[in-house]
């Protein structure tokens, strides 16, 4: 399998808008939402983009004609309660949903779901791509809201210092009636603060919220009814810290069903009954209490800086009270943190997480500052000044040449002058898209945020979550490129290369996709699969009587550290009834940093029978040292040396590869030959195989075994 693409680019999407506009959205919906689609409105087709509940049944039912509707149908039949089936129904029906759309960007629907006899609280969310006038792709979340709250002694006992005062609530009641009796029937157990409309009420909320222990909020109240106080509650994590109890009419089941949508705790109906107000109040108040105190949402225990959630929440004031105002935001990334935890201890982890607490908090004072995740850090500067550009470097470096752990490394993602437009996650976002960019580079330590760097990172995001349904719906496809021998130019094997051909007709570059799992470990299952492929090819010859060529298949870096990697290959190709001769495994040079590692897994594949080729040869990690080391029966050399061949240097430099391979008594393969000129220098070096579009350039299965038929083959 190729790891770039050698001779030319393929055709890249050009939906990179589109692809932006969807991965900020799903960016923004975070981890909570374990099931993400986006739906077309005409075609009513599904495409996948987190699938984490196989019981869902969506796979399933892609092919269909309409596969929404059908999807839809499942899901509600076998997985929602019965007592919210036809909500789910109507709330599901895509013309409904898109009238809704068409109304608002985004909306929530709150359901039950049945399994195994357990009960489960969902929410769904949908939200539409673009205007309402241009409303075409629909993006569906579904999310479980459950979570322990039922009553904890232990965490009622921790909040001892708390029930010793009386908890304070807010009541938000326009009627100066229903407010009198409210405030006698709770005054001697609670302390009240008093809200007439909800403009006050939020602006109440947002200067007491760490005070609060319940907000009773009527729905029915002047400047803002409760519907709006809810749904902007909603939208702050620290806001919706206080639970809320609506106060509703006693007819008002739609009220009802309503405000629970949009977050209420519960709700009490009209007239007011004391005993079922006392016991809901403090039902609610109890189960806020048994859950982690404000000071933990707010407060990293270790390092004592903001959370990610508290520092969001101020980061939204700041961002609304000053528009006009320039904001930097910086991130700090712990590189290979884990690797670090697993070789030193947590201790000695901690200590550098508190080494650089010290650092930044002395250094970076003008600004928010919070942990965010195990490993990272962000800090936002607000004081409307130019970035110090000065003090960011002179930290940098200081942290460098102070660090309490040899030959750790910090990277640090910029995105300065914020555009105020974008959630304060989508910010931080893209500042740790840029620190990534340059997370293997040993020269730089930071990175400035574009928009080239979004879409790339984005890009390469949507290339990740589609990799599953890619190779469900098998869109991974293998191509096979002739080796020639270079003086009878016959056909002697083929090297299997992967290509990602979409649906839609689409293809993405494996230049593309091939770095992004080899980065997130994805790589190990595609080699599998191709594997699995060229086996499956070359027992269909043998079964016909056919004679075999060996066809060369790429095991990465990632897979050969695998382990049980050499017992799963030597099965498959037993499965297959495949001589192990016949499915040669290329392995890139860089390899040989893990020698050691990967000798066992070496020494089970050469028994078994398998021949290991070295690929890409002089691509750029060149060391002499993997010849000696590892047994390998051919060397292939990179295009990026064939290039030269006619040229002095490049002349001699690949000869001189060509008779050390000889020496050793290894096979040459040159890779990417494509003119001539080339073939005859190469000829006149002595090389045994070439591989390129000179001859042939790589073929889907069909037109491969037309061609080698057709060659007599």
């Amino acid at each position: 399998m190729d790891q770039k693409s050698k001779n030319g680019q393929e055709k890249r999407p050009d939906n990179d808008r589109l692809v932006l506009e969807m991965a900020d959205i799903i960016s923004i919906l975070g981890d909570d939402y374990r099931n993400i689609y986006c739906v077309d409105r005409e075609t009513y087709n599904i495409e996948i983009y987190r699938y984490e509940n196989d019981t869902v049944g969506v796979r399933e039912v892609l092919k269909e004609n309409r596969p929404y509707n059908r999807a839809i149908q499942m899901y509600i039949e076998e997985n929602v309660f019965k007592d919210d089936k036809e909500k789910m129904k109507v709330a599901m029906d895509l013309d409904n949903v898109c009238s809704r759309l068409q109304q608002v960007p985004h909306f929530s629907v709150h359901y039950r779901v049945k399994r195994n006899s357990e009960i489960l609280f969902y929410r769904m969310k949908c939200a539409r791509i673009r205007s309402a006038d241009s409303l075409q792709k629909i993006i569906f979340a579904f999310a479980c809201e459950d979570a322990d709250v039922r009553w904890n002694r232990l965490g009622t006992e921790l909040q001892s210092g708390a029930l010793s005062r009386k908890r304070k609530i807010l009541i938000a009641e326009d009627n100066a009636l229903n407010l009198e009796m409210l405030c006698a029937l709770l005054k001697d157990e609670y302390e009240i603060i008093t809200a007439n409309n909800g403009k006050i009420a939020l602006e109440v909320l947002e200067d007491h919220y760490k005070d609060l222990s319940l907000i009773l909020l009527d729905i029915q109240m002047p400047v803002l009814d409760g519907f709006e106080v809810l749904k902007k509650v909603r939208e702050d994590a620290m806001l919706s810290s206080v639970p809320i109890i609506v106060l509703t009419t006693s007819d008002g089941i739609h009220t009802e069903l309503a405000s629970l949508d949009l977050g209420a705790a519960d709700f009490i109906a009209k007239p007011y009954n004391a005993d079922l107000i006392r016991r809901r109040i403090r039902n609610i108040i109890g189960l806020k209490e048994s859950s982690l105190t404000l000071a933990a949402l707010e407060h990293d225990a270790l390092t004592g800086f903001y959370t990610e959630q508290a520092f969001f929440h101020y980061a939204k004031q700041l961002m609304a009270g000053r528009p006009d105002k320039k904001m930097h935001l910086l991130v700090a990334k712990i590189k290979d943190f884990k690797l670090i935890n697993s070789i030193y201890g947590a201790k000695r982890a901690d200590e550098l997480l508190l080494y650089l607490t010290a650092i930044y908090s002395e250094r970076l004072k003008n600004g928010l500052i919070a942990r965010t995740g195990n490993s990272s850090f962000a800090f936002l500067f607000y004081d409307g000044n130019e970035l110090d550009y000065r003090t960011v470097t002179d930290t940098i470096h200081y942290v460098i040449e102070n660090t309490p752990i040899p030959g750790i490394k910090v990277k640090y993602g910029i995105y300065e002058d914020i555009d105020k437009h974008f959630s304060i996650s989508t910010i931080c976002d893209y500042a740790l898209m840029a620190a990534e960019t340059v997370m293997d580079n040993y020269d730089c330590d930071l990175a400035y945020y574009t928009k080239e760097i979004a879409q790339k990172q984005i890009y390469n995001q949507m290339i990740e979550n589609s990799f599953e349904d890619a190779l469900h719906n098998e869109e991974f496809i293998v191509y096979y490129q002739p080796k020639v021998d270079i003086i009878t130019e016959k056909v002697l094997g083929a090297d299997a290369l992967v290509r990602w051909k979409k649906r839609d007709g689409s293809v993405i570059s494996p230049g593309d996709f091939i770095p992004v799992y080899e980065k997130d470990g994805l790589i190990e299952k595609l080699d599998e699969y191709v594997f699995e492929q060229v086996c499956r090819l070359q027992k269909s010859k043998k079964d016909i009587g056919k004679a075999l060529l060996p066809i060369s298949v790429n095991l990465s870096r990632s897979s050969i550290l695998q382990e049980g990697v050499a017992e799963r290959y030597i099965e498959i190709a037993k499965k297959n009834e495949v001589p192990f001769s016949c499915v040669p495994l290329e392995l890139t040079e860089s390899v040989a940093v893990y020698s050691d590692k990967i000798s066992k897994t070496i020494d089970q594949l050469i028994k078994a029978g398998f021949k290991l080729q070295v690929d890409d040869f002089g691509s750029g990690y060149s060391s002499l040292a993997i010849l000696n080391q590892l047994p390998f029966s051919t060397l292939k050399i990179d295009k990026s040396l064939i290039n030269h061949v006619c040229e002095e240097k490049g002349r001699t430099l690949v000869e001189q590869v060509i008779l050390l391979s000889k020496v050793l008594k290894m096979q040459v393969v040159a890779e990417g030959v494509e003119t001539k000129e080339q073939l005859e220098e190469l000829r006149n070096l002595q090389c045994d195989e070439i591989q390129g579009f000179y001859f042939a350039r790589p073929m889907p299965e069909k037109e491969f075994i037309e061609y080698i038929e057709s060659l007599g083959t």
